[in-house]
């Protein structure tokens, strides 16, 4: 390697590990979390390794039983290590089966005084226990990997025979994310019009001016998502016109500035000589204009989609529900996870498609 390239490599390298430790690497992470089963396997060691032999019908033998009674047990002699294990299980399980929220630390408590034979467990632990459902979500949180959280986070489970069915907020989950993905295209489509016209602006400034325009239009995204939706709702309540305000202060400009570097770099030449030949100013737009801005065009509006579904999902005013933080904040990272993917996938398939629609001469 030349002296010059490898040089251009030392220096370009700590920013591509500062990018790859601050964003790539945790990401990751919590998108592995997503697909990862680490509550369950851990405090019940011995029931999953019992229930790999069970064909799902019916009942699990008097092994699983034991082997149950065995681990509850186990964790309740643990102390607090056990109690944490236990809650997070039971966290697990009761997202599937609601009933084992309760019935799991229930029938903890009664474990180390449960005789070890499937009828007498059944009748002293807790009746939930002579389900096949209850067996069925242990079995199913038994895999290294499994898409339970991605399918809770859409507002699905896997049933007893393998389909796929509704949980029981599914249609909600499923409504709020169409509301996300529609809030977001909204306001994309809305702020377009406006970020035309403060590109044209900064494109055709003089480099002073343009720095102080572009400076200006930064301001909103310098606030942060919190400050924007607290001063929008300080102006006009709380309401859809303060959210769809709040939306586009943030799409306006991410769409606005690489826009204005597409023009700037193309220049007024084109646009100047297709009016001087008559074109009408949206003929100019539509067959000058928007040619040269596409790939600005396509950068901006995917980089304005991704920034509004985040704060369409996670509403970021003052006292709102921010799923993905009360998750992560509680330890639930499978669950954080799987908002993130949710939250990415729309972002990064609009982003293909927009960038696939730039690169189009």
């Amino acid at each position: 390697m030349r002296p010059g390239p490898f040089r251009a490599a030392l220096l370009v390298a700590p920013l591509v590990l500062m990018v790859l430790a601050g964003s790539v690497a945790p990401l990751g992470a919590l998108l592995w979390r997503a697909v990862a089963e680490t509550e369950v396997a851990p405090a019940l060691p011995r029931t999953l390794r019992a229930l790999r032999l069970w064909d799902g019908r019916g009942l699990p033998d008097d092994a699983a039983f034991e082997a149950l009674a065995a681990d509850l047990a186990a964790l309740q002699a643990a102390g607090p290590e056990g109690a944490a294990a236990l809650e997070r299980a039971a966290d697990r399980l009761g997202a599937d089966v609601p009933s084992l929220r309760e019935a799991l630390p229930g029938t903890a408590a009664r474990a180390p005084a449960t005789i070890t034979s499937r009828a007498t467990s059944v009748l002293v632990a807790d009746p939930v226990w002579g389900e096949a459902e209850s067996w069925a979500a242990l079995r199913r949180a038994a895999p290294p990997v499994s898409g339970f959280h991605l399918l809770s986070a859409f507002g699905l489970r896997q049933g007893t025979e393998g389909g796929l069915e509704d949980t029981e907020g599914g249609p909600h989950d499923r409504a709020r994310l169409a509301r996300g993905i529609g809030g977001a295209a909204l306001a994309v489509l809305a702020g377009l019009p406006l970020a035309w016209a403060l590109a044209r602006l900064i494109a055709e400034a003089s480099s002073r001016r343009a720095a102080l325009l572009a400076g200006l239009a930064l301001l909103s995204l310098l606030a942060g998502e919190t400050g924007r939706a607290a001063g929008v709702s300080l102006l006009l309540g709380q309401g859809l016109a303060a959210a769809l305000a709040a939306l586009l202060l943030g799409a306006v400009p991410l769409i606005a500035l690489p826009v204005a570097l597409s023009l700037r770099r193309a220049g007024p030449r084109l646009p100047r000589a297709a009016a001087a030949l008559g074109a009408r100013p949206g003929r100019v737009l539509l067959r000058v204009g928007l040619p040269l801005a596409r790939r600005g065009l396509a950068l901006g509006c995917a980089l304005a989609f991704a920034q509004a579904l985040g704060s369409e999902l996670l509403p970021a005013a003052p006292g709102a529900a921010n799923a993905l933080g009360a998750a992560a904040g509680v330890g639930q990272w499978g669950e954080a996870g799987a908002t993130a993917f949710w939250l990415l996938l729309p972002s990064v398939l609009a982003a293909l498609l927009l960038l696939r629609w730039g690169r189009r001469a």
